[in-house]
């Protein structure tokens, strides 16, 4: 039985799906990024940096608009966003990263369908943020969690990837940590 989501989600045009470090896209909707190459479905053996960036300076005139990047000025906004989600929908999140271009949630099973709640989550950042349009890609990418002992190492792995990354620790007041 589930008992907690894992859920990603990224920013706008920061992990496109032909993306050369791989992806779980299925399908590339924009027509001139589908020349940049094919999705390489799944996690892929990190290539060199200078292939990525040149990936992205050649996708980046593809794209309708500027990527979108969480900062440290705009992640207590995401974050305030989050926690009126949290309050007003009375669920419990256990771990979050925001990091500068994806968010990591660990999500306790609710009445909610998880797409429901990704939803909601994005919707509150953005009209925090004060933006026109969205920042966030369509859908997110889900792990179901079906006992305590991944669910641990879940909210582990969430937890350290701001260090990970050279972020600051966070610690956000909607998260209620749970000590298995």
């Amino acid at each position: 039985m589930i008992i907690a989501y894992h859920v990603i989600f990224t920013t706008y045009g920061t992990w496109l799906p032909n993306d050369p470090r791989g992806s779980y896209s299925k399908e590339i909707y924009n027509e001139q990024l589908q020349l940049l190459g094919e999705i390489k479905y799944g996690r892929q053996i990190p290539p060199p940096k200078k292939l990525i960036m040149k990936f992205y300076s050649e996708a980046i005139l593809s794209l309708g608009r500027p990527a979108y990047f969480i900062n440290d000025d705009t992640r207590s906004i995401v974050a305030a966003g989050f926690t009126e989600v949290v309050k007003r929908l009375n669920v419990d999140v256990p771990a979050c990263a925001i990091m500068n271009d994806h968010i990591h949630l660990l999500v306790l099973r609710s009445k909610y369908r998880i797409e429901y709640l990704v939803n909601q989550f994005k919707g509150a950042a953005t009209k925090a943020l004060n933006l026109e349009q969205s920042p966030w890609t369509r859908g997110c990418w889900k792990v179901f969690i079906n006992n305590a002992e991944t669910l641990k190492a879940a909210m582990k792995y969430v937890d350290a990837n701001p260090a990970k990354a050279g972020l600051t620790a966070q610690r956000w007041n909607f998260v209620k940590p749970l000590f298995l």
